[in-house]
């Protein structure tokens, strides 16, 4: 199963998902000509619910990338969902996408493939950099086990 992965030979790339759209190029003009109506000094609570309206009404979803991209244009996207947001209202719950909605037995199957398909092209040093690398991911020190196999 996985005993050792290591990572000089094998490319890991997490899929992405189909729910966490990217901006197109419309939403990123649209985003920075929206902003340059506004001081990101001086924003109000009025001044964040008309962005987050103007953001919503063209479709634009709160992701990374566009907290990404108010912020190279000196906006806090936070502060900006914070005082958009009526008082006692929760904030949005996390992307789909986020490390809580992974299927670990997905991932855990895929490793497991990808050792199947190259572990004869890997050393034991490529495995063991691997194996760090996942850990680290995951938050796991060195000696803790990937796979909980606790009944």
């Amino acid at each position: 199963m996985i005993n050792n992965i290591g990572s000089s030979s094998v490319s890991f790339v997490p899929q992405q998902s189909s729910q966490a759209a990217k901006l197109t190029t419309e939403q990123s003009d649209f985003v920075k000509e929206t902003l340059a109506q506004f001081d990101a000094e001086n924003l109000t609570s009025d001044d964040a619910q008309s962005i987050q309206a103007a953001f919503k009404e063209q479709g634009i979803e709160p992701t990374k990338e566009l907290a990404d991209l108010m912020g190279e244009l000196e906006f806090d996207a936070k502060s900006i969902g914070d005082a958009g947001r009526a008082e006692g209202q929760r904030p949005p719950p996390p992307p789909q996408n986020s490390l809580e909605s992974v299927d670990t037995d997905e991932v855990v199957s895929y490793l497991d493939e990808l050792l199947t398909e190259y572990s004869n092209q890997l050393s034991d040093e490529d495995k063991e950099s691997i194996l760090a690398s996942v850990q680290e991911k995951l938050g796991l020190s060195e000696g803790d086990s990937l796979l909980n196999v606790t009944a």
